[in-house]
């Protein structure tokens, strides 16, 4: 998607309240400190009312900092499936910055799926991206190869699911190993805590493997994302860990 980069004139004043003062002091920071002579934030949001509204604020206060920035989706439009951009595109900004709220799996997947930093809200204590203090973190995702060398990005789930009754066995390199499974039987892929793929299947044990690939010869199959229906898929399939691919940072 190529985003609009307005003029700092060109964002409408808002109530100078906020409370996300901290992530915005923050967003400020890091622009001044990167090598660009005008670097510019991209402000993720979803589509709701609500969400743009906190993006438009955001971007307000960027402004009077003299911070330029573009306000961008990371979420599929209602009724649309993941979009994936060509292998290399992303949007002209220096780095994301999260506006907060429901879409925040989607955040992380637009950053890495666009290999940029991103900003963000100090996570819950139970979530598995704690952060301390202000600085970087480096995670693994999921990296979901797709026919025509087109690249998507799981940051923690990928199902594989034939919903064709009688579908047949799919076959799956699992690293060095070959195994047959039933296709109308789900095959879910996890990302472990140390940065390997957890296979399950229906009808063999759980595996821990650094490279799957998926085969079925007869018609297509589901792909979801992140527990969100994203490509239906008729060529193999290959998975992999995508180590240091997700750049976060937080206030």
């Amino acid at each position: 998607m190529s985003p609009r980069i307005p003029s700092t004139s060109g964002v409408d004043p808002v109530d100078t309240e906020t409370d996300q003062e901290p992530l915005v002091s923050a967003a400020v920071r890091i622009a001044r400190e990167l090598p660009a002579a005008r670097p510019v934030v991209g402000v993720l949001r979803g589509w709701g009312r609500a969400d743009r509204e906190q993006a438009r604020a955001l971007r307000w206060h960027l402004a009077q900092q003299e911070i330029r920035s573009a306000e961008l989706s990371a979420v599929p439009e209602a009724g649309e499936r993941h979009h994936v951009p060509p292998a290399g595109k992303r949007p002209r900004v220096h780095f994301l910055l999260h506006v907060g709220g429901s879409q925040r799996a989607q955040a992380l997947r637009a950053a890495a799926l666009w290999n940029l930093p991103l900003l963000v809200e100090r996570p819950p204590v139970a979530s598995p991206f704690v952060l301390t203090g202000f600085h970087a973190r480096r995670l693994a995702v999921i990296g979901v190869h797709l026919p025509g060398e087109t690249l998507d990005i799981a940051v923690r789930q990928a199902t594989i699911t034939c919903l064709q009754p009688h579908a047949g066995n799919a076959s799956l390199l699992l690293d060095n190993e070959k195994i047959s499974a039933p296709a109308d039987r789900p095959l879910r892929i996890d990302l472990t805590a140390e940065g390997v793929l957890q296979v399950r299947g229906e009808t063999f044990a759980t595996r821990h493997v650094r490279r799957l690939r998926y085969e079925r010869p007869w018609s297509a199959y589901r792909l979801d994302i992140d527990g969100i229906p994203a490509h239906d898929v008729r060529a193999p399939l290959r998975l992999e860990p995508m180590l240091s691919r997700l750049h976060l940072f937080h206030p």
